[in-house]
């Protein structure tokens, strides 16, 4: 008993000072963050950023091969512990609102795409959002026979679902991390990572805030 008891306060410690370490990033941290949050919708506005706020209901389609069962499940309990995000599988189709697919062949997401065709890529992701930048339906898509290798599949995973909660562009600033993965290995989540997340997922970070607005939180 005492045992869990100490394990229990420690991962409050830990997740504790994650949540205030998303609020001092470092110079190179900060730089990544508005590489990857922002963009504009239309010519003329103001770049915001996009977040989910409400809760997050998943379902895999196609392979559900285990080691692909236990990233997308591993990933998203990670998630869990570094964002105030309610994060579940999805009981029934009904209230699934974040979906990830895969495949072997491109008519495998044909029923997935947006048009109804054969996805020629070997993966792609798309999300919804309110007008007011708040995601609420997100959707992978993942060709684990172009993908090649499991290290490769395993790294679509954790890419697709990092685009789809937020972090939509690349960082040249961040070449081997979870936001621009470029090599076959398969990418660990690293405290870089955990940190800048985690700033975007502050309570004070609302969807449709401007640089300038979240600058004033993260300063």
């Amino acid at each position: 008993m005492k045992i869990s008891k100490i394990k229990f306060i420690l991962f409050l410690l830990i997740i504790s000072s994650l949540n205030s370490f998303a609020q001092k990033l470092t110079e190179n941290e900060k730089t990544v963050f508005d590489e990857l949050v922002y963009k504009r919708k239309q010519v003329g506005e103001y770049e915001t950023l996009s977040k989910w706020v409400k809760p997050i209901r998943y379902k895999i389609y196609g392979d559900t091969s285990a080691y692909i069962v236990k990233e997308v499940d591993s990933f998203f309990n990670l998630l869990k512990k570094i964002t105030p995000l309610d994060i579940k599988k999805a009981s029934n189709e009904s209230e699934e609102n974040f979906m990830l697919v895969f495949g072997e062949k491109p008519e495998d997401f044909q029923a997935y795409t947006a048009t109804n065709k054969p996805l020629e890529a070997i993966g792609s992701y798309r999300i919804r959002t309110t007008k007011n930048g708040e995601v609420y339906w997100g959707q992978g898509l993942i060709n684990t026979k172009k993908f090649g290798t499991r290290a490769n599949i395993k790294n679509a995973i954790k890419k697709n679902i990092v685009k789809c909660i937020g972090f939509s562009n690349s960082s040249e600033f961040a070449p081997s991390s979870v936001f621009t993965i470029k090599n076959s290995n398969d990418i660990k989540i690293e405290a870089f990572d955990i940190h800048i997340i985690s700033a975007l997922y502050l309570p004070a970070i609302k969807p449709g805030m401007t640089r300038d607005q979240v600058d004033e939180i993260l300063k």
